[in-house]
């Protein structure tokens, strides 16, 4: 074989090998759904329609709507959905074009909405129901049944569901914790004395359970007093589900990504603080009260003036010495 016609195979091969490179590049997901959460109180045997819409802002993607019962996790307002739909609660969409868990082409730019028929059978037991109302993008498969988009990606919006005949929902809770971690503790007494370091930021957890059926709204105030001085943060209203336990929130500029505490106290002044937690469960409930005592102190300082003064000490016990003998 002449040269002339190796350069030639050469060159059809290469050209054989780069047509069958198909340039990939990774499909951008972007998806916003509302209502962003839904509260219903609903009677037995009754229906209800809510709608939901889904707006696409990434790529051309295929989607589908799911509706998944979940259950709340930890203190954080976290939760684990179920991977079937289960419970008494029925659901349909009422579309004409879109049903539940089939997969429809979304382009990009456009919205769709999908109208969820909600209906309680008769004798359904009081109490809560919780769902999530999920679109989710399915990705495509070649005809090799190679995927040649990404992992599917999804969006929820809680649904939460109170079920009662008579219209009274029962509100059965307590604070569960009210607590800080203090630099030192020590007992004088019968007495329990902290102390809390004036240099540091202090955070405090106010946790609700409720052992109740049906989910609650806590609302009150977290004081933190000194002498006739009180700074007062109110607590932000959050559903805590049916058995279940939440750490509330405050309203504080120190409290931005602080979703593990009540309220972080900074700036304090020296001396005897109490804060105390005055907590609301629902209408025509009694306040309840938790309150937490300490003392602030320049701890820094007072450890820097021991150590000064332990120095000072050890020098004139050095002098001392020399001098007798």
């Amino acid at each position: 074989m002449n040269t002339k016609k190796i350069l030639i195979i050469a060159l059809a091969l290469i050209a054989v090998h780069y047509s069958l490179i198909i340039p990939s590049h990774a499909q951008q997901v972007n998806l916003s759904l509302s209502p962003p959460i839904v509260q219903a109180q609903i009677k037995a045997g009754k229906t209800i329609i809510v709608a939901y819409t889904v707006e696409n802002n990434g790529d051309p993607t295929n989607l589908q709507f799911l509706i998944r019962p979940f259950t709340p996790v930890g203190q954080l307002g976290s939760l684990i959905a179920s991977q079937q739909l289960e419970g008494p609660v029925q659901f349909n969409l009422e579309n004409a074009d879109i049903t539940l868990e089939k997969p429809f082409f979304f382009p990009s730019k456009e919205k769709k909405q999908a109208v969820v028929r909600i209906h309680i059978p008769p004798g359904v037991p009081d109490g809560d129901y919780y769902y999530l109302v999920l679109a989710e993008t399915v990705p495509a498969f070649s005809l090799a049944g190679q995927s040649t988009g990404v992992a599917s990606a999804s969006i929820g919006s809680p649904l939460l569901i109170s079920i009662t005949e008579s219209g009274i929902t029962e509100i059965k809770a307590t604070i569960a914790e009210f607590s800080f971690k203090p630099d030192y503790v020590f007992t004088i007494g019968n007495n329990i004395v902290r102390i809390v370091d004036n240099t540091k930021e202090l955070p405090i957890v106010c946790s609700v359970r409720n052992m109740g059926k049906n989910l609650i709204q806590p609302q009150g105030t977290i004081t933190d007093q000194h002498g006739d001085l009180k700074n007062k943060y109110t607590i932000i209203p959050q559903n805590i589900l049916s058995n279940s336990q939440r750490i509330i929130k405050t309203f504080s500029d120190e409290n931005t990504n602080q979703a593990e505490f009540t309220v972080v106290l900074s700036h304090l002044p020296i001396g005897g603080h109490h804060v105390t937690a005055e907590v609301v469960l629902g209408e025509n409930t009694t306040v309840q009260y938790k309150t937490i005592s300490f003392l602030v102190l320049p701890l820094r300082l007072i450890s820097t003036a021991l150590i000064a003064l332990v120095i000072v000490g050890f020098f004139f016990l050095v002098r001392f010495v020399q001098k007798r003998k």
